[in-house]
């Protein structure tokens, strides 16, 4: 759990244009995200693709598996 919030706690700033910004107000209400949300899965998604692609990373990791209830 630790290791979950020190992740978090990386700064990132970043300066847009206003048509930037309203592109990323668009899709951050689009995913029902806040910014840091989006640029999250965006990045994830750009990685997996890379993974897909050129498998320059190795085969992408499994996932967990939910708690049978």
């Amino acid at each position: 759990m630790a290791e979950a919030a020190a992740m978090r706690e990386r700064l990132f700033t970043m300066r847009m244009s206003e048509e930037e910004a309203s592109r990323l107000d668009e899709v951050a209400k689009h995913y029902a995200l806040n910014a840091a949300g989006v640029i999250r899965m965006l990045v994830k998604r750009e990685h997996d693709n890379l993974r897909t692609e050129a498998n320059a990373f190795g085969p992408a990791p499994k996932r967990a598996k939910s708690p049978k209830k």
